[in-house]
């Protein structure tokens, strides 16, 4: 008897519990399946209205947009009708223009055209080519002045070197011709001649000295030294008047030659003369 309790004990205690669990997971499982239907419905439903909805915009969208296109056709249609109706405006007021001033057909609009446009192509032409001359005829102005100066700076530099050159020759015929080199150069140099006349003296040629001197002089009336190679020209030739005359106009002219006077050999004709004396005290 203690032994089938037991028995029973244990079945109720081990059973029992796994009979209540498997009856309670069934009950679960009805409710899930039970469920499940409503919750697809609720979806559906969901998507439905959402379609709607999409329905509804998308027919408002197209109808916003036909009614845009409707207004910008009209749009376009008056813009057109008026741009037409001003254009033909426009042609009958130029016409009129025309017919007024007395262009009555469209040749002679076409030769006052061509005319107008010709006169303005020439006028604009001879402008062209008058600024292109002027700048043209700078150019060569200036062209010419520089090569004007580079022939001065040429020619200075060379003549420089032909004085230098004068200074070393110790013979009379050499520095004459070096002289007549500078006179190939620059013809209108006083100092030239007068030096040139100098070395011909040196050469005993007194009347070229005299022609030498007298073109000094001609250049350059305020060249002292020239006036003292034409008084050593006169005084050799026995012209003492004159010789004395050139020779107070000289030191007027240059009056550091009055220290020279009395080392001049050619002056050996005038120590008797009284006005030469005058010039030695």
């Amino acid at each position: 008897m203690n032994l089938m309790f037991k028995i029973l004990t244990l079945l109720v205690l081990f059973v029992l519990p796994s009979t209540l669990c498997a009856a309670e997971e069934e009950t679960q499982g009805v409710k899930k399946l039970l469920e499940k239907p409503l919750i697809e419905r609720y979806i559906l439903d969901e998507l439905k209205d959402l379609r709607l909805e999409n329905m509804k915009l998308r027919n408002e969208v197209e109808r916003r947009i036909s009614k845009t296109e409707v207004e910008q056709t009209d749009r376009a249609a008056r813009y057109m009708t008026d741009t037409i109706g001003n254009v033909f405006y426009l042609i009958a007021a130029a016409t009129s223009i025309l017919i007024f001033a007395g262009w009555n057909s469209l040749r002679d609009i076409r030769s006052k055209t061509e005319s107008i446009v010709e006169e303005r192509v020439n006028q604009i032409t001879q402008k062209y080519n008058t600024q292109m001359q002027s700048l043209q005829d700078t150019m060569t102005l200036q062209s010419k002045k520089i090569l004007d100066n580079q022939n001065k700076i040429y020619n200075t530099q060379y003549i420089h070197s032909l004085w230098m050159r004068s200074n070393l020759e110790t013979s009379a015929q050499s520095r004459i011709d070096i002289y007549d080199e500078i006179i190939k150069v620059n013809a209108n140099d006083a100092e030239v001649y007068a030096y040139k006349a100098d070395a011909v003296l040196d050469m005993d040629e007194y009347e070229w000295a005299l022609n030498l001197s007298n073109k000094a002089i001609e250049i350059d009336p305020e060249y002292g030294y020239a006036y003292w190679q034409r008084s050593c020209a006169h005084a050799v030739l026995g012209n003492k008047k004159e010789a004395v005359a050139d020779l107070a106009t000289a030191i007027q002219k240059s009056p550091n030659l009055k220290d020279e006077i009395e080392g001049e050999e050619l002056f050996e004709n005038l120590k008797e003369n009284e006005e030469f004396k005058k010039f030695l005290s």
